[in-house]
């Protein structure tokens, strides 16, 4: 899955690494600023992810912003405490989303871009229709063109999706993942060994709730669009794409992305994504 967030940061990430090419020789503080930069921009990024996934939570349950009343936004706000998140950050979100006379909602649209390639973005808007019509400008000028609706059915697979820290072994995965109502379990690779729970997308926070009373560590839990089969771009293509994730960026509605496009692995300067390496 494409996460926009997460491009975003790896973006900032290879514009910090450039920087830092440029300041090598100088002082030693002009580094410690450097780092202090990059720790800033990625806890800022991963405040603004969890942000609009609080959103999201409220908007798509009948705009409920009390936790013990939304079980999604609970699930959410306690994944956002264990990444550090201040409680402070989360309850100015949830006022705000309180005191808003503006309900926002959501909804999801699938678009052909660059080279074939088939994408589904989440909008969250108080205004659907300004935000549809600001989206479609993009796409025009990026020679997309929206879909009928039915290829989220057709080349995508609609799961939830719970990451665990890695416990025991898989077999006692399998088991587990039988005991607590999961679908599938594997396991995953990225730069350390994880458990990957799928689940119907309703039954997120309930998995992950009985996940956690058998002590397995939850790092994120939520929804996913798994490309059935992916495909192959151009160079060019994979250019225009990183065009088009740019102008998206400018939409504060879109809120995640998701694409069948096989990515090339990041090398840590070229690429804007990097796709999950997976068992």
């Amino acid at each position: 899955m494409y996460n926009f967030t997460r491009a975003c940061v790896q973006r900032t990430f290879r514009e910090f690494i450039r920087q830092d090419k440029r300041l090598k020789g100088h002082s030693k503080w002009a580094n410690i600023q450097h780092t202090k930069a990059e720790k800033d921009a990625e806890k800022s990024a991963q405040s603004l992810a969890f942000a609009r996934r609080i959103k999201v939570a409220v908007a798509e349950n009948n705009n409920v912003t009390k936790p013990s009343e939304n079980p999604k936004l609970a699930s959410i706000i306690d994944e956002a405490r264990k990444k550090n998140i201040p409680q402070g950050t989360i309850n100015g979100i949830l006022e705000k989303l309180e005191k808003s006379k503006l309900k926002t909602q959501t909804e999801l649209l699938d678009f052909r871009g660059p080279g074939g390639a088939t994408f589904i973005v989440r909008l969250l808007s108080g205004n659907l229709i300004a935000t549809k019509n600001s989206l479609n400008t993009v796409l025009r000028k990026n020679k997309c063109t929206l879909s009928d609706g039915k290829t989220k059915g057709t080349l995508f697979d609609h799961f939830g999706c719970i990451i665990t820290e890695h416990k025991n072994n898989l077999d006692a995965a399998t088991e587990d993942a039988i005991a607590v109502g999961a679908e599938d379990v594997e396991e995953i690779e990225d730069n350390g060994k994880f458990y990957r729970f799928t689940c119907d997308p309703l039954r997120v926070p309930k998995v992950k709730n009985q996940l956690e009373s058998l002590n397995y560590s939850v790092l994120t839990a939520d929804e996913e669009f798994i490309p059935k089969a992916t495909i192959q771009l151009s160079d060019d293509d994979l250019k225009r794409v990183d065009t088009l994730f740019v102008k998206l960026k400018v939409l504060e509605e879109v809120v995640s992305i998701n694409h069948n496009i096989d990515l090339p692995d990041d090398d840590g300067e070229e690429e804007v994504v990097k796709k999950k390496k997976s068992r």
